[in-house]
Parts: structure tokens; C-alpha cells; sequence
């Protein structure tokens, strides 16, 4: 079992109760959250493609989670708009295939392939789009809060599903729906994570309604 981060994020307590119950624990950090995701990157040996996301707000990294999944890459993180010299030199020692996931990552990284929107929204259609293009099933969850669609990430990249971001109420927002639109009567599954407050009900149903 892996724990990821430092004792500030995970106390070594943490590790303590895992070992207590019979598994080992294995502490993957760095000295902070870019150093971190490239340790991760590293424990996976030598992934040939690469996501970046910003590091200074997490929207972008959601969506990237199911492709990463998909595709066995690893996620790494841009400081904002500017590189990390963690990303950064990762990148230098590994020949990998990259992508950067949202406006600040593109910034960041001109030389990797931008899948980026105008929002959250937009770029999670992106994702989708370059990676799910005949997918038969979707995961939705808010795009305001990260534990839902953080959680559900690695499901949905299994099951070969985007991660959609939506807002918890409300109409879905132009991307989510153009995404839809184009998978219309051959998206047959769909899973919305996280309770009502969450994603209200309303918003899942127009979803279904537009499978």
C-alpha cells in the first residue's frame, strides 16, 4: 500500500495504523507537491506518456485522471502558468509523450500537446474528447470541490470513461452537453459521484436525458 505525501499531508500515524492492520506501507513524497507527483511518476518506472497539470488549483488534474489511468501515464505538476523544476527535470530525463491538461499547463509546457478550455468545464470536455471519443459509458462529478472526482478518476479511466466536470446545480454547462450530444444514444452507462449536495438531481437527469 502506498501512502502519498509527506508526514504534513500523512502522519506517520497513518503508516503506524496501516502496518497494524498487516500491510505494508510505502511513503512516496518529495518536498512538496511537485516533487511528490514526480516521486509517483518515478515509482511507475518509465510511463511513456505524460499528463501536466497545474499544481495551484486542482480542476485540471481530475479530468486528467481517467486518461492517465487509460493510458498508464502519470500525472505531473506545473507550478500555475510556470514550470516546476521538478516537472521540469523529470521531463528532461524522460522521452515521453505529453500532454498538458488545461490553460496554465499549456503555458507552462508549449512544446506538449494542449488539451485545454476557456473553463474547467471546457477542459474536462477536451479530455474527453481526445481520449474517450467512442466511449459507451461516462462519470460525472462537481467541478467545484476535488474528493468526488478524485475518488472516481480511477474507476472511470478502467471502465474507459471520462471524468465530465459539472457544476453541483443548475443547467450543464455548454461543453459537458456538446460532449454528450455527440455521443447520444451510445453512451449506455452513467455514473454521477458524490451525493446530492454534491451534484443535485436535476443536473444528473438532464445528463441522462441527453445520452
Amino acid at each position: 500500500m502506498y501512502v502519498l505525501g509527506g508526514t504534513s499531508a500523512l502522519s506517520d500515524a497513518v503508516t503506524f495504523a496501516i502496518t497494524g492492520l498487516g500491510d505494508l506501507a510505502q511513503r512516496i513524497a518529495g518536498a512538496d507537491r511537485f516533487a511528490t507527483a514526480v516521486a509517483i511518476a518515478g515509482a511507475m518506472g518509465d510511463p511513456s506518456t505524460v499528463f501536466e497539470a497545474s499544481g495551484a488549483n486542482f480542476p485540471d488534474a481530475l479530468s486528467a485522471v481517467p486518461a492517465a489511468i487509460a493510458t498508464h501515464g502519470a500525472i505531473v505538476l506545473t507550478n500555475g502558468s510556470a514550470q516546476s523544476s521538478a516537472t521540469l527535470a523529470y521531463l528532461g530525463a524522460h522521452a515521453t509523450i505529453r500532454y498538458a491538461v488545461g490553460g496554465p499547463a499549456a503555458w507552462a509546457d508549449p512544446s506538449a500537446v494542449a488539451l485545454a478550455g476557456a473553463t474547467r468545464y471546457a477542459t474536462s470536455q477536451a479530455v474527453a474528447l481526445a481520449f474517450f471519443a467512442n466511449a459507451t459509458g461516462i462519470s460525472v462529478a462537481s467541478g467545484v470541490t476535488f474528493p468526488d472526482a478524485l475518488a472516481g478518476g480511477v474507476l472511470a479511466g478502467t471502465t474507459n470513461q471520462p471524468m465530465l466536470l459539472v457544476p453541483p446545480t443548475g443547467p450543464l454547462p455548454e461543453p459537458p452537453m456538446a460532449y454528450l450530444t455527440t455521443r447520444h444514444g451510445k453512451v449506455t452507462k452513467s455514473t454521477g459521484y458524490g451525493g446530492t449536495a454534491a451534484i443535485s438531481n436535476a443536473t444528473l437527469t438532464i445528463g441522462n436525458a441527453l445520452k
